[in-house]
């Protein structure tokens, strides 16, 4: 049940760009072609085309993927309509974080799910796409997570693009999870599950696989590795225009000019945007003189050189974060996309790309926001006189107001100061009548003066909150369950606490609950 909701500009967390795209302000509109509403998201369908061949390759590599993996019947049809002219998609995407790694990856996927069964039409089915980051190397980002406020890390060092990382030592990772998620009416089940879907014998991009398909499969959620020989064949010619022409660097770069006078840049186009691939590494490629050399010890290439690998060996190549999203309008029908702020205000430096490499760009969408607040926690907030939009306000602000609204003495001393400048005031009037020398003497002491009573003010503040101690330590104790670390709690908890608590149930209550059409900060009942 929802128990509040805010926009996201009120809850102080998110970067102007995020309630400005929102909002649609004309400084941002130029940025993309189709706005965040229903109406736009009709546009972009009546206007997506998709070209047959690619999706008979599309679908070849579904089937490949999907092979060895149990199959939900509502993803069957849904690889059954994907292969019909016409089908389109709705996508989100995520690093392979451990364990699906914080809230919001979830609510990514039930956004995703909940899109495409609002688009859907007897006439045209949109299916729910979850894009795995497989090819992404930063390790230290997807390692770990945070159970019960605990930490999990999966030990080990970085070796390339994750999703090909076997899972050593995954087992006593998985013996910490089995004690931190402690009892509970699903707690063995997703004990059971967890042992099943990682292991030491998968990757990391497999044991993904398996386990967003065993929660999320019975929703019709599609789950794609674009980490395919067959998928970057289709790619391939938007990579040999970057290499060739510099076309992501020229292009972004112009966006950023234009986006740099309101907003911060979110990322950096290179002159060749692309890594390679190679055992144990995802390097990147830089021109030195005359030759394409990969770093980390890489092969070197001439242009001839590296154009023959890029035709015979297009799996050989990894787009990065500014051409990863064309990659994903190159292979799929898509006609949104679902993502955080960070992605969006990296999505909304494509525009130019996408019209230089003549792909469609997607109706993009913020994802949902979205916390958790037990009944303990809201009866301590209401006993101090807050409302849940209340919380979101800056930490140290909120407490110096509950201390001052309970302490049994007032703090304020705007009375004394209104006074005090009247007082020095006419002192100033009276000594510049006898001599105007002694201003500057008047000026000094009526400083002076309101210094010792700001000095004064933080004193008396202090005061009522060594009074109030017990007070703000039950806002404190709310602060750390709704913002656990000082951020928001779906970036720092993962979803098995209260999937231990309600099973798939809790799943069939954030599809109800999260609408990623609604551009507001959900606050839910625990």
């Amino acid at each position: 049940m929802s128990l509040a909701t805010l926009s996201y500009r009120e809850t102080g967390r998110f970067t102007p760009l995020v309630p400005d795209y929102l909002d649609q302000v004309p400084a941002l509109q130029e940025f993309y072609k189709w706005p965040p509403t229903a109406e736009g998201l009709a546009d972009a369908a009546k206007a997506r085309t998709f070209d047959p061949a690619t999706r008979t390759v599309l679908c070849a590599a579904l089937e490949r993927q999907y092979a060895d993996l149990p199959m939900h019947a509502e993803v069957r049809r849904n690889l059954d309509h994907l292969a019909r002219q016409g089908t389109l998609t709705v996508t989100t995407g995520h690093q392979l974080c451990v364990f699906t790694g914080p809230l919001y990856v979830p609510f990514k996927l039930l956004n995703v799910i909940k899109l495409a069964r609002t688009l859907s039409t007897p006439e045209r089915s949109v299916v729910p796409v979850f894009w795995m980051a497989t090819e992404d190397h930063d390790r230290a980002e997807i390692d770990h997570t945070y159970i019960n406020g605990k930490k999990v890390q999966w030990p080990g060092e970085a070796g390339g693009a994750v999703g090909r990382m076997h899972l050593d030592g995954i087992e006593a990772v998985l013996r910490q999870v089995d004690e931190l998620l402690g009892p509970g009416s699903h707690a063995d089940e997703l004990r059971e599950l967890l042992h099943s879907c990682y292991r030491p014998e998968y990757t990391l991009a497999d044991a993904t696989r398996r386990f967003v398909n065993a929660l999320f499969g019975r929703f019709g959620l599609v789950i794609l590795d674009a980490d395919e020989a067959g998928l970057k064949t289709a790619f391939a010619p938007v990579m040999r225009e970057d290499l060739l022409n510099e076309v992501a660097s020229r292009s972004v770069q112009y966006a950023d000019g234009k986006l740099a006078g309101h907003y911060k840049v979110q990322a950096h186009a290179r002159a060749i945007n692309l890594f390679h691939l190679r055992p144990a590494h995802r390097s990147r490629i830089e021109l030195q003189g005359e030759r394409y050399q990969v770093l980390d010890g890489g092969p070197s290439f001439t242009l001839d050189g590296l154009l023959q690998e890029l035709e015979q060996h297009p799996e050989n190549f990894s787009p990065n974060v500014l051409l990863r999203p064309v990659y994903q309008e190159v292979v799929l029908p898509n006609i949104a996309y679902v993502g955080g702020g960070g992605e969006l205000a990296y999505w909304l430096q494509l525009r130019w790309l996408f019209q230089a490499v003549q792909v469609p760009m997607p109706v993009l969408l913020l994802r949902t926001s979205a916390a958790f607040i037990g009944a303990n926690d809201l009866s301590r907030a209401e006993k101090l006189g807050l409302r849940i939009p209340d919380l979101f306000k800056p930490a140290d602000d909120l407490r110096a107001e509950v201390a001052k609204a309970r302490a049994s003495f007032t703090t304020d001393i705007t009375t004394e100061r209104g006074a005090a400048e009247a007082y020095y005031a006419a002192l100033a009037q009276r000594a510049k009548a006898a001599d105007p020398t002694l201003n500057g003497s008047v000026e000094a002491l009526a400083k002076r003066a309101l210094h010792g009573l700001d000095r004064l003010e933080k004193k008396l503040l202090r005061a009522a909150k060594r009074q109030q101690q017990e007070p703000l330590d039950q806002l404190d104790r709310v602060l750390d369950h709704l913002f656990p670390g000082g951020g928001l709690q779906e970036r720092h908890e993962n979803f098995m606490p209260w999937y231990v608590r309600e099973g798939p149930a809790f799943f069939d209550r954030m599809l109800a609950a999260l609408d990623p059409l609604d551009p507001r900060f959900q606050v839910l009942e625990q």
